[in-house]
C-alpha cells in the first residue's frame, strides 16, 4: 500500500486535478474489525488492524517522498457493525498523536457530503449481510465522485465467513473504479457447504447464483477441492466481469493475482485485482505485486506466525483497556 500503489494513485489524482477536474482518493474496508489484530504465539500479539494500516500508510509515505502533492486519501470509509465506537477511538488517538494529521482528516460516523472538501474518515457500522448496505455505499461514492469528477480507490476485503460477502450484493460496489485485494475463505466456504451448514437461499446470495444450484451443492456430491475451486471461480469471474466507469484504459479487472495460503485454521486465497493501464507506473505495480505474491507463497512453509497475522482475528478489547492498547 504505501508504495508503490499509494504514489501511482496520488500521482494520478494530481494530474486529473491538473486538469481542473475533481480528483479523489479513497480507502473502503467494510469489514474493518476494530483496528487491532490479535495473534497467539507464546502468549499474545497485538498489531495494528487493516484500518490502521490504511491510516499510517500515507503518512509513512509522505514522510519519506517529499513531492507537490500528498499521498492521503480524501476519503476513508470504514465499517464494522460490532467494534465501531473501539475503531472511532483507536483513529482518533492515531490522528492525534499528529496534529496535522488531527487538522488534515474529519472523524464521523455518519455518510455525509457535508464539507466534501474535508478529507475524511467516515466509520460506520451497517450490516453486510444486507443488500441495503451495499447500494448505500455505492450511492454515496458516486455522489463524492460526481459526474464530471475523477475517483480511484482500494477496496479492501477481509469478511469474517463467506456469509458476510454475499456475492450477489457486492457487485454493486465492485462497479466504483477502484483496486480490490480480498482475503477469500475458500476453505470455510468448502467446509460449510460440505457439512450442509448453509441453507440454500444463503448459498444463493454467498455465490450469486440460482436455487437449484445451491440445492445441488448441498447435496454432498462435490469434494472440497471442488468446492473450493468453485468459490475462487465465482469470485474470479464477478472480479473480471464487473465493468467501471473509467476514463481511459481497460474497464474491467483483468489483473487478478491469487496467492494461495495454508494456516492451521485453514484454507484461505489472498487475491489483488486491479486494470491494464498505460505506461511505466503500472508496470512497476506488475512487478511489484508479482514479487509479493512470490513472497507470501513462500511463508506457507517457513513462517506460519506471518500467516496467522494476515489472518488473525481482529481482537474485541473491553472497556477496561486503554485505547492505545
Amino acid at each position: 500500500m504505501r508504495f508503490p500503489y499509494l504514489h501511482i494513485m496520488a500521482s494520478q489524482r494530481q494530474k486529473q486535478r491538473a486538469k481542473n477536474r475533481l480528483g479523489r482518493l479513497f480507502y473502503f474496508d467494510p469489514y474493518a474489525g476494530n483496528g487491532i489484530v490479535r495473534v497467539e504465539r507464546d502468549g499474545e500479539i497485538r498489531i495494528p488492524g487493516s484500518a490502521i494500516l490504511a491510516l499510517l500508510a500515507p503518512i509513512l509515505l509522505h514522510e519519506k517522498r517529499k513531492t507537490a502533492y500528498n499521498y492521503y486519501w480524501d476519503v476513508m470509509i470504514l465499517n464494522d457493525n460490532k467494534h465501531r465506537t473501539s475503531l472511532v477511538k483507536r483513529c482518533k488517538y492515531v490522528t492525534q498523536q499528529m496534529p496535522a494529521l488531527e487538522h488534515l482528516y474529519t472523524i464521523t460516523t455518519e455518510l455525509s457530503h457535508a464539507s466534501p472538501n474535508r478529507a475524511r474518515i467516515i466509520i460506520t457500522n451497517y450490516d453486510c449481510t444486507q443488500e441495503t448496505t451495499w447500494l448505500i455505499f455505492e450511492q454515496f461514492l458516486n455522489e463524492v465522485k460526481r459526474k464530471s469528477g475523477w475517483m480511484h480507490g482500494l477496496v479492501f476485503l477481509d469478511p469474517p465467513s463467506p456469509r458476510n460477502m454475499p456475492l450477489k450484493f457486492l457487485l454493486k460496489i465492485l462497479s466504483i473504479p477502484s483496486d480490490v485485494i480480498t482475503l477469500l475463505h475458500t476453505g470455510m466456504f468448502a467446509e460449510n457447504v460440505s457439512m450442509r451448514r448453509y441453507k440454500p437461499n444463503t448459498l444463493v446470495n454467498i455465490l450469486d447464483c440460482d436455487i437449484r444450484t445451491a440445492e445441488s451443492l448441498l447435496e454432498q456430491t462435490h469434494t472440497i477441492d471442488e468446492l473450493e475451486d468453485l468459490y475462487l471461480r465465482k469470485f474470479y469471474s464477478l472480479l473480471k466481469n464487473t465493468k467501471m466507469n473509467v476514463s481511459g484504459g481497460s474497464s474491467t479487472r483483468d489483473v487478478i493475482k491469487s496467492i494461495k495460503l495454508r494456516t492451521a485454521r485453514g484454507h484461505y486465497h489472498l487475491i489483488v485485482a486491479t486494470r491494464v493501464t498505460r505506461g511505466q507506473q503500472f508496470m512497476n505495480w506488475q512487478k511489484w505485486l508479482n514479487d509479493f505474491a512470490d513472497e507470501v507463497s513462500k511463508l506457507s512453509d517457513v513462517n506460519p506466525l506471518v500467516l496467522s497475522i494476515l489472518s488473525g482475528r481482529q481482537t474485541t478489547l473491553d472497556s477496561q483497556q486503554t485505547v492505545a492498547t
